[in-house]
């Protein structure tokens, strides 16, 4: 029972806007230039005005919320929320309260991906993350915080074969990251303990007895800057060997090869992140916080784009366009960040080159 009541705490967490607060967003700030020891440990400078970059929608109807398949803003999305871009150019979202998994072709154009039954007729809820292997398998997150937190995950292979691996009982996942060197994952939540409290844990997208997760880890609760909410809610893996945490929507961590975990930037105040990314050096990390997106190079903070009055998600450059950023994904050649405005109902890019 503890455990499906924290699984609840979590859903709330995700589905819940992030509410304002009125922090300063950097303490103890200088204007020493960072060194090699820093390894990202602070941020030394913040800029809060946005860059003259482009944003464009490139599907959906802004601030109408439906479910329609179409070109551009002909489609009608309901809580567009994970995102992911295939090397054919293809970007394929989960649209969360439509229950559904939508495909986006380079020009635009939106349908719907079958998403075939259970055997007992059980179909997909609550699709929150998507993650597409090479062959074309998709590999599913959902949440199905409205019903008992069965099938929460769904594998779906090119010829339509569909495989739920089992959960265990004191587990739920809330992200999925990529490994950059194999066609896997790894996936990110929490867990429950027998004395009712939780961890956060990591653990590869991968089954043992038909029961999802190898390899786990879970960082010490002393570790973390809240331990009453360890909850990992969401994960990036960079080509350099690192995984960037974020634990509790607030505060990242990167957990090295050699098994160090360690708080990064721990001098800023994000409010609400929802989704990290990296580029394939790792110098550069995107954050999508409170809808803005946040762009971390050499321990300085530059603000891309995010909310704007009159807050209607209108497209333009830079502080022109306003934008409530959810969760992101990155084009190969590192030009353009897609990504899902959650707020507006529609899948929009910036252009970053």
């Amino acid at each position: 029972m503890r455990a499906h009541t924290y699984q609840l705490l979590i859903c709330g967490l995700f589905i819940a806007l992030s509410s304002c607060r009125k922090e300063p967003a950097i303490q103890g700030s200088n204007s020493n230039p960072s060194t090699e020891s820093d390894d990202q440990l602070k941020i030394t400078s913040v800029n809060e005005d946005y860059l003259p970059l482009t944003v464009k929608t490139i599907a959906g109807k802004r601030n109408v919320k439906g479910y329609l398949d179409g070109t551009g803003d002909a489609a009608l999305f309901n809580g567009s929320w994970g995102i992911e871009l295939t090397d054919d150019g293809n970007l394929y979202v989960a649209d969360i309260f439509n229950n559904k998994i939508r495909k986006i072709t380079p020009d635009g154009v939106v349908t719907t991906v079958k998403i075939p039954l259970r055997p007992d007729r059980t179909s997909l809820r609550n699709p929150a993350v998507i993650k597409i292997a090479k062959d074309g398998t998709m590999n599913i997150l959902a949440l199905e915080y409205t019903y008992n937190f069965k099938y929460r995950v769904w594998i779906v292979k090119p010829n339509g074969e569909l495989y739920n691996p089992e959960i265990k009982s004191n587990e739920f996942f809330v992200d999925m990251g990529k490994d950059p060197y194999e066609d896997n994952y790894w996936i990110c939540g929490a867990q429950t303990t027998g004395n009712g409290s939780a961890r956060g844990l990591i653990a590869k997208f991968l089954t043992v007895n038909d029961t999802l997760g190898t390899n786990p880890y879970s960082p010490d609760n002393n570790q973390i800057v809240d331990p009453q909410y360890p909850s990992i809610t969401g994960i990036f893996c960079g080509y350099n060997g690192v995984k960037y945490l974020v634990v509790n929507q607030r505060y990242i961590y990167k957990l090295t090869k050699s098994g160090e975990f360690k708080r990064i930037f721990i001098n800023y105040n994000f409010r609400g992140i929802y989704s990290i990314i990296a580029n394939k050096d790792s110098r550069t990390v995107y954050v999508a916080d409170d809808g803005r997106i946040l762009a971390i190079s050499n321990n300085h903070l530059q603000f891309l784009v995010g909310p704007r009055a009159p807050y209607d998600g209108r497209d333009g450059v830079g502080s022109s366009a306003d934008v409530r950023a959810h969760h992101m994904v990155l084009s190969k050649d590192e030009n353009t960040l897609y990504f899902t405005d959650y707020s507006h109902y529609t899948i929009r890019k910036i252009l970053l080159k």
